[in-house]
């Protein structure tokens, strides 16, 4: 399979610069080492990084790494050191590096839909809060309303009413054109109705999810998806800093190169031909862009 390293310099990507580099070839191996206790310390050492620690794998947890923390910035050095530090990891700026991708293989889809004058049936998977999706839906600007209609999925309440405020924030709530459900992939996949979709996302979940249950639920969602319909994933990467987000942060996640991704997709019933994969910069996620025939 072709996997693609991506580089695109419109999307201004987090990279290390040479001193981040040499900062982390003691630093990592330092996270790596700090035992379980350790995670009082990490919490406490600033409130952005609390917000973090005390949410893992929701979208509360995600929307303060999408804004570098920011919320809680201070001119404090006691504060500022600890901010530069923990969200300048590379988990930290890879996950923004995820969403500018997402966000522009999103935008790509629905400017050739929009363009065509086709209807787009979108279907959100584990929207969280969204934010991928609102932001390409804001960029394409549909021409008319009754074009677009999109699901937003999600076992989380709590999330499902977060993307409805930002939606509504940005001025793009329509009436009938969005709907919330509350319920997990697996049981609301299965019920809806073959070839429905035309654009299915689904970020974030992959990395909690076995294999067995990976490609079941792959399975089904092809199922779902009209021909000439995409589907976007996406799975953390194999990464240095794994055994410190785990033992200390609390942040369990099971990886896999872009390589078992696509080995995933495969079984599932995907054609090779069909599937593009992507590393963004720093490699510490792996995007997967499915174009069924």
């Amino acid at each position: 399979m072709n996997i693609t390293l991506d580089h695109d310099p419109k999307l201004r990507y987090e990279t290390n610069s040479i001193s981040r580099k040499l900062f982390n070839l003691a630093f990592i191996p330092l996270l790596n080492s700090l035992p379980s206790q350790a995670k009082r310390f990490v919490r406490e050492s600033h409130k952005s990084v609390k917000e973090v620690v005390d949410n893992v794998t929701t979208h509360t947890a995600l929307e303060v790494l999408y804004s570098k923390g920011y919320k809680h910035s201070t001119n404090r050095i006691m504060q500022k050191l600890p901010h530069w530090i923990w969200f300048n990891t590379n988990n930290s700026k890879a996950v923004r590096n995820r969403i500018l991708l997402v966000k522009r293989e999103l935008v790509s889809v629905l400017k050739r839909f929009n363009e065509r004058g086709e209807n787009v049936l979108l279907l959100s998977i584990a929207s969280g809060s969204a934010r991928a999706v609102i932001e390409a839906i804001e960029e394409v600007k549909f021409v008319s309303g009754d074009r677009l209609s999109v699901t937003f999925l999600d076992k989380n309440p709590d999330a499902l009413e977060y993307s409805r405020q930002l939606l509504s924030d940005r001025g793009l709530y329509v009436k009938d054109q969005y709907s919330w459900v509350n319920a997990t992939a697996g049981s609301f996949v299965r019920g809806c109705h073959k070839n429905q979709y035309n654009l299915i996302e689904m970020v974030g979940l992959l990395d909690y999810f076995t294999d067995e249950y990976a490609i079941n639920l792959f399975s089904s969602i092809r199922e779902i998806l009209r021909s000439g319909g995409v589907f976007i994933t996406a799975n953390i990467n194999h990464n240095s800093e794994q055994r410190f987000l785990k033992r200390v942060v609390g942040w369990t996640m099971i990886y896999r190169s872009a390589e078992e991704l696509g080995k995933l997709l495969l079984l599932s019933g995907f054609m090779e031909d069909e599937i593009k994969l992507y590393y963004e910069p720093l490699k510490v996620h792996a995007i997967a862009v499915v174009t069924k025939k």
